[in-house]
């Protein structure tokens, strides 16, 4: 496990809504591996003021797809948008 955490942005009504539980879960679920991920491609990169996030990246497992910044400065991962293919 790694020190990276995740977070919706701006919010998680304006990102999921009235999205059902379920479905839900499955979104965190994912943007946590995200996270888990990146704090490990991560180790042992020294902090760039100049690299303080990444541009907006997709990924997708089964149903869910979400797109996310990394934020470098904070170890977090931002999920800005989510689709759920059964939603």
């Amino acid at each position: 496990m790694s020190d990276w955490t995740w977070e919706y942005e701006p919010g998680a009504e304006w990102v999921v809504g009235d999205m059902p539980k379920e479905h839900r879960d499955q979104v965190e679920a994912l943007a946590q591996r995200v996270a888990d991920a990146v704090g490990v491609r991560r180790i042992g990169q020294p902090f760039d003021i100049t690299e303080s996030a990444s541009g907006v990246k997709t990924f997708a497992e089964g149903p869910v797809m979400i797109w996310y910044q990394e934020d470098y400065r904070d170890d977090v991962v931002l999920v800005l948008k989510v689709s759920h293919a059964l939603a």
